[in-house]
């Protein structure tokens, strides 16, 4: 048997959640029916495991704290009151209330836990119990079956891993989408008779008109509308284990309330009657060729490198670009990254930093009643 100190953490919180969810199955006897409790992205009132326990007669929780062992990272007491506070929601009402965490022991968290566990219990709640990561290491060692599963697929094996961040190479980014803070303010003309009609708006009917009529130059290069709250984002995939990917995609998308579109920044070439015909189709076949990055629903995308081999420590980036909803200030973006024999889920974070141009607009009114100001924000849209 290998020495407790030998025992490595896992590596990533996946294979940690499994852990847990092993052992306390064999612990309480429920290695049939104990569960992961939903999936990222949805809410889970403080609990990662749950199982119906025969033992205390109703259901118990797990919450899997993973903690980083180079900063020495613990649980804190925020932490520990914030899950429990999420954990008096779980339904059916929990028996016990869990913390499993890779940190190491704490003598000061530890106490704070029995305080806590004696608190729920003058409440009527639940009883509340931590085990850092010697504690499970004892466990671990009298449960066999999981003892041995995990030397065999999480101590020894080669660790398939990836780091995904912004090309800013963090976990978050701020985007600018651009609007007009547009002040409208009405203004009382009186009416002036001359030879044209009521403030000449007969000429002046005319004379617009003529402004209207379109340059031989706009129509042979048509300008387009270029909706400046588009932000893009550039996402960056670092193979950081020790094994060669192969065959990745990566899938990324929003919830319906933080965006109002998503592009995949693909577009063909449009042909008109100036272009050649053949010349336009080896271009756009040519596009589709190099294509990355596909649109596949309302508010996701999918990223399929063409360098399909990822060897170690070898990096892929792609970009997308959004509208963010007006008046949200900080979204999720999550992410799913799957190759052979490996998959991995997480969440980057956008926050938003609107920036306004100010614009003040002039319409004359005929009655004096109608004189007024009003202020609203639209986005700022160009011709290019």
């Amino acid at each position: 048997m290998i020495a407790p100190t030998q025992i490595m953490k896992p590596k990533n919180w996946q294979d940690f959640e499994k852990l847990c969810k092993l052992l306390w199955g064999e612990i309480w006897n429920c290695s049939d029916s104990i569960k992961q409790h939903g999936r990222q992205g949805q809410a889970q009132h403080g609990v990662d495991i749950y199982a119906y326990v025969e033992k205390y007669v109703g259901y118990c929780g797990i919450q899997c704290k993973g903690k980083d062992d180079y900063t020495k990272a613990q649980l804190t007491e925020v932490e520990i009151d914030n899950e429990i506070d999420k954990a008096k929601t779980f339904s059916p009402k929990l028996k016990r209330f869990i913390f499993a965490t890779t940190a190491n022991k704490d003598a000061v968290i530890e106490q704070y836990i029995r305080q806590k566990d004696m608190e729920c219990i003058g409440q009527g709640l639940f009883h509340v119990d931590v085990f850092s990561w010697e504690d499970i290491v004892d466990l671990l060692e009298r449960e066999r079956t999981v003892y041995n599963w995990y030397l065999n697929n999480c101590q020894f094996k080669e660790a398939t891993d990836v780091k995904v961040v912004f090309q800013n190479e963090t976990e978050s980014c701020i985007i600018n989408p651009l609007y007009l803070r547009v002040t409208k303010k009405y203004k009382h003309k009186k009416p002036e008779q001359n030879q044209f009609g009521v403030n000449g708006e007969l000429f002046q009917q005319q004379y617009a008109n003529t402004l209207n009529v379109p340059s031989i130059q706009d129509v042979l290069n048509p300008k387009t509308k270029v909706n400046k709250c588009w932000c893009k984002l550039s996402v960056k995939i670092v193979n950081v284990g020790n094994t060669v990917i192969k065959s990745p995609k990566m899938t990324v998308w929003f919830r319906e309330e933080d965006i109002d579109k998503i592009s995949d920044r693909f577009s063909y070439m449009q042909p008109s009657v100036f272009h050649d015909q053949n010349a336009v189709a080896t271009i756009n076949a040519e596009r589709a060729r190099k294509r990355e990055v596909y649109q596949k629903y309302t508010n996701g995308v999918e990223y399929k490198p063409l360098d399909s081999v990822f060897v170690q420590k070898d990096e892929r980036c792609f970009s997308i670009s959004i509208i963010p909803k007006q008046g949200v200030e900080s979204f999720p973006l999550f992410w799913q990254f799957l190759c052979e024999d490996y998959s991995e889920d997480g969440t980057l974070t956008i926050n938003v930093s609107p920036k306004y141009e100010d614009v003040v607009e002039v319409i004359d009114v005929e009655n004096k009643d109608d004189e007024q100001e009003k202020v609203f924000v639209k986005p700022k849209i160009i011709e290019e």
